[in-house]
């Protein structure tokens, strides 16, 4: 019997990711929630940079976070936003920690594989968790295009594959990403992006009297930070064709506005240009119960993504009864058409505006069809969920037995 499985203590894990809370963004609410659930089933130590002016070892909702000075950030500057980051010391807390496992997130970089390291040598366990295994979003930005299926031909250089080889789990939350992984590691599994199912059940106020906007309005929501590869322009060319055939219809962005000024300069341009200034409105970022309450009670959200990975605001939309518009590239594509939704070719703006006028002359089935996907948000793409999910990989990777 593995002497690990006949013990009653708790396995030891070591959690590092490149960003943690206070900070708040998508990924730091998603790992910060994934921490909270697994630390009532093991001995969790979560290792990020020190970006903020905060304690550098803390313990909270059961476990211990330990921030590390982040060499790249000599002057010690916070808040420190900038994507890289490297702290040695990183090396040395997982080399001597005697851990079970490590868990990495959101991708590879420089921590990250410095944690591998220290993990290969000191015999423990190694899990990386992919969200985006390209970055898509820089290469979208110096190409000015991206292609889906870009991962099916891409080729590590030889460094990353012998990492890869020697990852003994890996979870990636788009299906390309998982069978690109499966090249390499042994074990690869999609892992959902979860959300808190109840969050979005409560009554939450309607948020379109703040904005002038009536009740008997249909509201076309985009939900996102403006950028190219979420694809809002897409929606705004749509909204520009059929808005003189929907009579009463608005379209709302809600999301920072200020990630790609220059897109959201043409966007606004090309609104001033079409006379329809009082029928398209941009929030800006908005506080959480806003942004619950556009989701509850927008009519449907249009996604029109260039690229997407997850497409977590797909499931935040059906988890608040709100159907969706959605272009093929999301991954994975959950869309049953007319059943939970509709769907459309990426960047074919006309397809777009057809279906936008689809949901608009059916507004009636609307509400059904939000409802229909919600037991499958329920069953799938909770943080219950995939506490279980990771628990069963420690088990087979430890021979821990969880009660």
């Amino acid at each position: 019997m593995n002497a690990l499985a006949s013990t009653n203590r708790r396995l030891r894990v070591a959690l590092v990711t490149n960003r943690f809370l206070p900070q708040v963004g998508g990924a730091e609410i998603n790992i910060g929630h994934q921490a909270r659930y697994l630390a009532r089933h093991v001995d969790l130590t979560v290792f990020c940079p020190r970006r903020v002016a905060a304690p550098a070892a803390a313990v909270q909702n059961g476990y211990r976070i330990r921030r590390l000075d982040d060499w790249l950030n000599r002057r010690r500057v916070y808040p420190n936003n900038r994507s890289d980051t490297f702290c040695p010391a990183l090396f040395f807390r997982i080399l001597a920690g005697r851990f079970d496992l490590l868990q990495c997130f959101p991708a590879f970089n420089r921590n990250n594989l410095l944690a591998a390291l220290a993990a290969r040598l000191a015999g423990t366990k190694i899990i990386f968790c992919f969200f985006d295994y390209l970055d898509y979003a820089k290469i979208i930005k110096s190409t000015g295009r991206i292609d889906p299926g870009m991962i099916d031909a891409h080729v590590p250089n030889a460094k990353i594959r012998w990492l890869l080889r020697r990852i003994d789990q890996a979870y990636a939350i788009s299906n390309r990403e998982v069978a690109f992984l499966r090249r390499y590691v042994g074990h690869v599994e999609f892992s959902p992006v979860p959300i808190l199912v109840d969050e979005y059940l409560g009554d939450v106020p309607s948020p379109r009297a703040r904005h002038g906007i009536p009740e008997s309005d249909f509201v076309f929501l985009c939900l996102n930070r403006i950028s190219v590869v979420k694809g809002q322009d897409l929606a705004l060319e749509a909204f520009l064709r059929v808005a003189g055939a929907l009579p009463g219809s608005r379209l709302v962005f809600v999301g920072n506005t200020q990630a790609e000024p220059e897109l959201t300069a043409r966007m606004e341009a090309r609104i001033a240009a079409s006379g329809l200034r009082d029928r398209i409105l941009f929030t800006g970022l908005v506080e959480r119960p806003e942004l619950l309450g556009w989701l509850r009670h927008a009519d449907i959200q249009v996604i029109p993504a260039r690229f997407m990975n997850a497409g977590a605001v797909v499931v935040e939309s059906w988890a608040s009864g709100t159907p969706v518009i959605q272009s093929d590239a999301v991954d994975p594509n959950l869309v049953r058409e007319g059943e939970n939704g509709f769907g459309f070719p990426r960047q074919d703006v006309a397809a777009l505006a057809a279906k936008m006028e689809l949901a608009y002359r059916q507004r009636e089935r609307l509400p059904a069809l939000g409802v229909a996907s919600r037991e499958m948000v329920r069953d799938k793409y909770t943080y219950e969920a995939l506490t279980r999910q990771y628990l069963a990989a420690y088990s087979r990777l430890t021979g821990h037995r969880f009660g």
